[in-house]
């Protein structure tokens, strides 16, 4: 899924950035992620990096089977984003053809 959200924000002390709660529950980032920053053309873009998750079917059923320990309702929440990641990506490959 593809998203277009604005947010002024500042930098605090020690130069750290606070992602609102609307951008991180938008990204499905939680305490622990990873971003990745690049620079560019005087602009910097904060790129999230995949979690350390194995997701595999076990009797039907989507199990997280190794990765960080996650609280009670993670675990529904992160294989719900990897359904939207993999729909999103097959939504672009077809809209490239």
């Amino acid at each position: 899924m593809i998203f277009d959200m604005s947010i002024t924000i500042s930098i605090g002390k020690s130069g750290r950035l606070v992602v609102p709660k609307a951008i991180r529950t938008l990204l499905g980032l939680r305490e622990g992620a990873r971003l990745r920053l690049e620079v560019s053309a005087g602009k910097f873009e904060a790129v999230p990096e995949p979690d350390d998750v194995t997701i595999l079917m076990k009797d039907g059923f989507p199990v997280i089977t190794r990765g960080p320990k996650r609280k009670k309702g993670e675990t529904a929440k992160a294989i719900k984003a990897d359904r939207e990641l993999r729909a999103a990506s097959i939504t672009a490959r077809r809209n490239m053809k």
